[in-house]
């Protein structure tokens, strides 16, 4: 089992992006934890190191940037997430070190948070979907079926015909290699909800 962790001092931060971790496909791997401060964040780490960290870089009692070479010496294939409310410093953060998989800015929302879960999530569990593969419009089909809508509605929705959906629905099966209720299923794990 691969252990992941959420590093946040803002409680209702650090609880939705708890949430977000247990959504992604790999989640049935996945035992998230959270610290909202260095000391707690070390002394879950000697407990079980993680293999994945959400990791806020302002901190009540440090900088999370400090954490990170403790966290390449417990597991040093560990894949670092680091969160900024600072885009100032998101430059300056990517050559830390070759475990970090991602300097994302908190004012950019979620997305980014799962686009970065769900690659996390394809490098530790065979045949999840590549969603990279999709096209922008096959995305946004994606996200519809995930609020479930059918392909009628998606049509309407999207103004274009039921043919055309028909379409982007084939391609969107065939890309991912998966269909109908397990396509469904998929596309609500994600949580692909427009923010």
């Amino acid at each position: 089992m691969h252990n992941a962790l959420v590093i946040e001092d803002d409680p209702i931060l650090r609880e939705l992006l708890v949430e977000e971790m247990k959504r992604i496909p790999a989640a049935s791997i996945l035992r998230v934890r959270s610290a909202c401060n260095l000391a707690e964040a070390r002394q879950l780490c000697e407990f079980a190191p993680p293999a994945f960290v959400l990791l806020d870089v302002r901190l009540p009692d440090g900088s999370g940037l400090d954490l990170i070479q403790d966290l390449v010496a417990l597991r040093p294939d560990v894949c670092i997430v680091i969160l900024s409310g600072c885009p100032e410093l998101l430059e300056s953060c990517l050559c830390l070190s070759p475990q970090l998989f991602a300097v994302l800015s908190k004012a950019d929302g979620l997305a980014p948070l799962r686009q970065a879960t769900h690659s996390f999530a394809c490098q530790f569990v065979t045949g999840v979907p590549d969603i990279a593969s999709l096209s922008p419009r096959q995305r946004e089909m994606l996200f519809l079926i995930g609020e479930g809508l059918d392909t009628g509605e998606i049509a309407d929705r999207l103004g274009i015909t039921l043919a055309t959906a028909q379409t982007h629905r084939r391609q969107i099966t065939a890309r991912l290699g998966v269909k109908g209720t397990r396509l469904v299923t998929f596309a609500r794990s994600l949580a692909l909800n427009r923010d």
